[in-house]
């Protein structure tokens, strides 16, 4: 069964405000619970396109919206094929897309796949078994420490790296590293106990996901893409969770929301960049208060909200 809880539900309907016989795109359905507000909306006639790389969340959200059958497209990709997806399905006009950057509590809790830390599972991390042949267990059993160490800073910013590299290398000395609870074992034993309620691994675990699916460069190459097949008026939100990705989108919405990207120095304009996108939210949005304390894993999450002009 589902414990799916869509995140910043309230805030991704009000900056989108879908209506009637509108079309969207959720470009990772997920759980489909932002689908499913969306398609609320904008019956009778409104499509929604649901994209996921992860051929599990596609069956799950398809047996969970089966009553929008007639209204809702499923495709098994990444989202980085936002254009080909679009194309393909001829889908057009659309009126807003949405992509949540995070893990879906299925993910998490039953996919059997290793992204928890919470229950001992396969160290694979990969949302596509069929398409992705670099597994977390490859890279912690095979990759050199200077290869493992860089990863765990540039994809978590782990302060503790060196000390868990170390810990990863002498361990699979004496024995392979093949489950979630050998690497908790690891992580733990490295890094000194401190007064915090996230979990020593957590950030283990993120850098090792985002290696496998190639998450920052996905994320690029993304909002590229569907700059170009965004039409006049239509909205994109971004949900983040850690600073790396939401820098990310920050910089591109901020660039192309400029007319020039010209240094100061040069007077006169010289690249020819004309503004695409204005900005809806200056700043993000975050969670309530009240949502963090009843899904605690939102407590990150960061909503930037822009229009095609």
């Amino acid at each position: 069964m589902t414990t799916h809880r869509p995140v910043l539900l309230k805030e991704v309907i009000q900056a989108l405000n879908p209506e009637k016989n509108q079309n969207f795109v959720d470009c990772t359905i997920g759980g489909g619970g932002h689908a499913q507000a969306i398609l609320e909306k904008t019956g009778p006639k409104g499509k929604l396109l649901g994209i996921d790389w992860d051929p599990e969340a596609i069956s799950r959200t398809q047996e969970r919206l089966k009553e929008y059958k007639d209204r809702l497209v499923l495709y098994n990709a990444s989202y980085t094929h936002i254009k080909e997806i679009v194309y393909d399905k001829k889908f057009f006009p659309i009126h807003g897309m949405l992509i949540d950057l995070g893990l879906s509590s299925d993910q998490l809790q039953i996919s059997g796949r290793g992204f928890s830390f919470q229950v001992t599972e396969p160290l694979d991390m990969r949302f596509s078994p069929h398409e992705n042949e670099l597994t977390a267990a490859e890279i912690l059993n095979h990759w050199p420490f200077e290869r493992i160490r860089d990863m765990l800073i540039r994809n978590a910013d782990e302060r503790f790296a060196n000390r868990i590299t170390k810990a990863i290398e002498d361990y699979r000395k004496e024995k392979r590293i093949e489950n979630t609870l050998q690497l908790v074992e690891i992580v733990i034993s490295a890094v000194p106990r401190q007064k915090t309620k996230i979990h020593p691994a957590t950030k283990t675990f993120q850098a090792l996901r985002m290696e496998v699916n190639n998450e920052l460069n996905n994320v690029r190459m993304f909002l590229t893409d569907a700059l170009e097949v965004m039409e006049p008026k239509t909205k994109l939100a971004v949900i983040t969770f850690h600073s790396l990705e939401d820098r990310i989108v920050k910089q591109f919405f901020k660039r192309e929301s400029r007319d020039c990207l010209c240094p100061p120095e040069v007077p006169v304009c010289q690249c020819g960049h004309k503004a695409n996108v204005r900005l809806i939210t200056k700043k993000p949005i975050t969670p309530s208060r009240d949502e963090i304390s009843e899904n605690f894993r939102s407590r990150s999450a960061k909503l930037r909200v822009v229009e095609k002009i």
